[in-house]
């Protein structure tokens, strides 16, 4: 991070441009879809690893999320190459992930301790990388250009060719491992190539995204960068960007947590199984439309009221499914999911510019930004919501009384849907608080963009 930045060109991009800088979320998300839906299905039956311990390694690895994704945020923000800060770690960092995902996916030779020791650090190290590629992608939309509405755009993009890639993984991931190996959705042969297809396409996505962008706020080389305590502390003390990083982290726990325990509640709760499809369907497509209306909303309203009023809305929708569930009512359960899952993703997509304002408003303040730094913080939401989904919630479930492979007694059914339901919607209650309390509008995010294209507009004239 540097206290001179110099913006080389500025405006709207083009289509190409914005395709290729959306091919970032397309190229982790190969990765990160695997190992958030598959790898503990591939830990318990492919390795043998019991529960309990797949809930330590986790806890271990979020806990060393704590440290390292702050870290790589100063890493990324630090960098100084040809390229950029951040395009590098597309261009290197791709295929690591790649490397580190299969690796993951590999059954090792060892058993007992060994076998432990090897899933817990495969695991570390692919979510290590995972980082590096994921918050460079993230804060390059805010060095691509100065122009908060492009920045939006360049967030919908993303968005959608995410959940492009989302949906492949989820059709292909199974038929590759039923081909694979030979019929067995447990064989250890059929996850490894799967896993192998899926790095190679996604490494490809990565690359991609480095080519057809160009950073064009770039820093100073002539001025020493801050130490990285220095760096943590200026974004960190920063009032509205702690307010946001503790609202995104309860938001990203409900969202996760409810995609984690999502297929109890049909199991179950409902005991429909193939309602799970159509509320998978709906889910996605909900999930999917921000992309497409983010810009126009954000054109029309200010994005602290929209992120509010989506938050209000999905949590209504946490209630709906809830009564869906109590009723047995399939279409109330559409709707509830559309509303939850909807709302979520739009509040995620929004928030995305609503950083951006934010870094430049403390570019504006402090003549620094901390656009990876603050960026880091929200991967290690979604990797802790993520882990949460994956051990506290199967906990909780067994705390009211839920028995794999049982039928569940009434009262249990009625506290598996308070947990699977409500539990995410209060989450998203809670995010309101520290989300209504950020002093961030339109009308200072204009101000600041404007003051921040003249400041550098005239030192790319004096020099």
């Amino acid at each position: 991070m540097s206290k001179t930045m110099v913006q080389k060109e500025d405006g709207r991009l083009s289509i190409w441009r914005r395709l290729c800088y959306g091919s970032v979320d397309a190229g982790g998300m190969f990765a990160f879809s695997m190992v958030s839906s598959y790898l503990t299905v591939f830990y318990t039956d492919v390795v043998g690893l019991t529960p309990s311990v797949i809930s330590i390694i986790m806890l271990i690895a979020r806990i060393w999320d704590g440290i390292n994704d702050p870290m790589m945020g100063v890493i990324a923000e630090k960098t100084r190459t040809k390229w950029g800060r951040y395009r590098p770690y597309l261009l290197f960092g791709a295929p690591i992930l790649g490397i580190f995902t299969v690796l993951a996916f590999t059954r090792p030779a060892w058993t007992g301790f060994a076998s432990v020791l090897y899933c817990g650090i495969t695991y570390i190290l692919s979510g290590m990388a995972y980082t590096a590629t994921n918050i460079a992608g993230t804060a390059l939309a805010n060095v691509l250009s100065r122009d908060n509405q492009e920045r939006m755009i360049l967030i919908s993009f993303r968005s959608a060719m995410s959940t492009i890639a989302t949906l492949i993984t989820g059709a292909a991931t199974m038929p590759l491992v039923l081909h694979f190996g030979g019929g067995n959705p447990s064989s250890a042969k059929g996850y490894f190539w799967a896993v192998v297809i899926f790095a190679c396409v996604g490494t490809a996505f990565y690359w991609i995204a480095f080519a057809g962008t160009r950073e064009v706020i770039t820093p100073d080389d002539s001025e020493a960068s801050e130490p990285v305590l220095e760096s943590m502390k200026l974004a960190f003390g920063d009032a509205n960007i702690r307010k946001l990083l503790i609202g995104y982290l309860l938001y990203m726990c409900g969202v996760f947590f409810r995609l984690g325990v999502m297929v109890y509640f049909f199991l179950y709760v409902v005991e429909q199984p193939l309602w799970l499809s159509a509320a998978a369907t709906v889910m996605t497509i909900s999930m999917a439309a921000p992309a497409l209306i983010a810009p126009f909303l954000t054109r029309r309203f200010e994005k602290k009221h929209l992120m509010l009023a989506f938050l209000i809305i999905g949590a209504i929708g946490g209630a709906l499914l809830f009564f869906g569930g109590r009723l047995l009512n399939l279409p109330i359960i559409l709707v509830g999911t559309g509303l939850f899952h909807g709302c979520g993703g739009a509040v995620g997509t929004i928030s995305y510019g609503l950083i951006a304002e934010i870094v430049d408003d403390m570019e504006v303040r402090t003549g620094s930004r901390a656009d990876a730094v603050v960026l880091s913080v929200t991967s290690f939401s979604v990797k802790l919501g993520n882990a949460l989904a994956g051990s506290v919630g199967v906990i909780l479930l067994s705390a009211v009384g839920y028995v794999a492979n049982e039928v569940q007694s009434a009262s249990t059914k009625i506290g598996m849907n308070v947990i699977i339901n409500l539990v995410p919607a209060l989450l998203f209650v809670l995010a309101l608080i520290p989300f209504a309390m950020i002093r961030m509008n339109r009308q200072k995010a204009e101000e600041n963009q404007r003051i921040l294209m003249e400041r550098h507009a005239g030192k790319t004239e004096d020099e």
